[in-house]
Order: structure tokens, then sequence, then C-alpha cells
């Protein structure tokens, strides 16, 4: 029922954010890239962004889970290094090394990550690079859309400042408050080594 409403919003999303045609999508980058996202709810919004850095959002048994945050928010930079293969996300360590892919992009959920040396689930197939006559550089989108994406403040006092895809309207919940969101376009900024 989830998938199946996840699907809905998607699709009415679509319907409602005009795509133009000479909007061209791919499903890898033949470089390694990072992060940045610039406000795009002005509309004289230029490029100059928030640069994104991997945040530290809990942990289980062999594994680490992350969230896309602003690194204003969260000032450490394990991962500086992103790429797009297959429609998926991964994530490299300073000295090169992948354990980390991004998961599947739900809804008014945070873009988050997996890293574990033990084990390799599948990697989520959700990501794309969209190439726009507007913009300099690529945009990341989700499921097609690269108009979906939100900068949330999440809940307490030093709450990181999250990337968050289809925010929902209304009160709030999973830990941030959908109000007090702006939009944003993430750009894919070629990484020089």
């Amino acid at each position: 029922m989830v998938v199946v409403g996840l699907l809905a919003s998607i699709h009415t999303l679509g319907v409602l954010c005009a795509i133009a045609t000479d909007q061209q999508f791919t499903s890898n980058l033949p470089y390694n890239f990072t992060l940045i996202a610039s406000n795009s709810t002005f509309p004289d919004a230029s490029i100059t962004g928030v640069p994104l850095v991997l945040g530290q959002n809990g942990a289980t048994t062999g594994a680490t889970v992350y969230v896309t945050s602003t690194y204003a928010s969260y000032p450490y930079n394990d991962y500086p290094s992103l790429a797009l293969t297959d429609h998926s996300l991964r994530a490299f360590t300073a000295s090169g090394e992948w354990f980390t892919n991004a998961t599947a992009q739900l809804s008014g959920r945070p873009l988050a990550w997996l890293a574990s040396k033990y084990y390799r689930p599948p990697a989520a197939q959700d990501y794309s690079a969209v190439h726009v006559p507007a913009h300099p550089f690529p945009l990341l989108a989700a499921h097609g859309m690269q108009n979906l994406w939100s900068l949330c403040s999440a809940s307490g006092p030093h709450g990181q400042v999250n990337v968050v895809f289809n925010v929902p309207a209304g009160p709030a919940r999973l830990g941030f408050d959908p109000a007090r969101c702006y939009a944003v376009m993430l750009h894919m900024i070629k990484k020089e080594w």
C-alpha cells in the first residue's frame, strides 16, 4: 500500500511538474562528483549553494547509516567522492574505498546511505543525472524527478540539515517539520583530484 501511494504521489507530481523535452537523463556519470544544494525557491537563485556530506544517522551490527546533510550542520566529510553507476549512488572514502551505497529513495524520507564492510546489500537503482540547459552541472534525480529535493532541519537543538525527497505537507513527522523545509536543486559537481 505504501508503494502504491508513493508511486501515485510521484506520478501526480510528475504530471504537475512539466519536464522540458530538452532534458537528458543518464544512469551513469563518467567521473566522480560531490553534491551541492542550491535554493530553488527564488527565481534568481544561482548555483552557489551549500556543500553536502554524508552525516551520521545511526548504526547497527556491522553497518552504519548516513543521511545527506549540509556540511555546516555536520562538519565532517568521510566520503568526499560520489559516483553514479547503473542508477545507483556510491560513496568513496578519502582513500578510495567503496563500501557505501545510497538506499532506496522513499517519498518524505532523507537521501540515506548504508555503509558496511561485512556485507553489501544490493544498491538501490533509483537515481539518475539530468542535464538541463539552464544549469551548468547535472542535477541529481530520484525516480526521474530532480525538482522534489528539499533541505529540512532535523528536530532538536543541534539537528542536522538533511536532504529530503518529496516533502509531504502537514504536521511535523519523521524528525523534521515540513514548514521549515525549502526546495533545492542538487548539483553534481565533478570531483577534481
